[in-house]
């Protein structure tokens, strides 16, 4: 999956900065609105899943979810066996590239091995539990991205109905394959 190049006209770029700002924000009050930790990376997932149209903000969103959990979740595993060291560290980035490679994730390949460093370097209770509140912001952030995308995209056509973002829905729409 490749980024969308930026949108051409200003209408465009108003509703891609609105839509990434919007999803920010959102994915930041939910955590604080909660009292969950993690805000901030929910914010930056939000803004980092973020496309100009539909789509591929949801490839986006769908793709660092997985690479994440693939990261943490074989961080815990690699832990589990070989404890908190250089070991499980080096084992557990390669691995998680190759798995991530294999499974076509590479777009979000670097956030996955930012999930296996902080797992595997992480050894007291307090930092293990923000290494999992950040997994949990990542894919929080993700959806609200998603979530934000989906309505912006709705609004947008509403404003302009040659607005030239893919509409999934339309009766004439086909889909690409990459």
């Amino acid at each position: 999956m490749n980024s969308e190049p930026l949108p051409g006209t200003h209408f465009e770029a108003f509703i891609f900065s609105l839509k990434a700002a919007t999803s920010a924000v959102c994915a930041f009050l939910l955590f604080y609105t909660l009292g969950w930790q993690g805000g901030a990376w929910a914010a930056v997932s939000a803004v980092l899943v973020c496309q100009p149209s539909l789509h591929p903000s949801i490839q986006a969103a769908l793709t660092r979810i997985v690479a994440n959990l693939i990261g943490a979740l074989g961080a815990v595993l690699l832990c589990a066996l070989f404890g908190h060291g250089v070991a499980a560290l080096a084992l557990g980035v390669l691995f998680t590239g190759m798995a991530c490679h294999f499974l076509r994730l590479e777009n979000a390949l670097r956030s996955a091995y930012v999930a296996v460093v902080i797992v595997i370097l992480t050894t007291d209770t307090h930092t293990w539990h923000s290494s999992l509140d950040r997994v949990f912001a990542v894919v929080m952030g993700c959806l609200t991205a998603v979530v934000v995308g989906r309505c912006m995209d709705g609004i947008s056509r509403l404003f302009n109905p040659h607005h030239p973002f893919p509409n999934p829905t339309a009766p004439n729409h086909q889909e690409t394959t990459e």
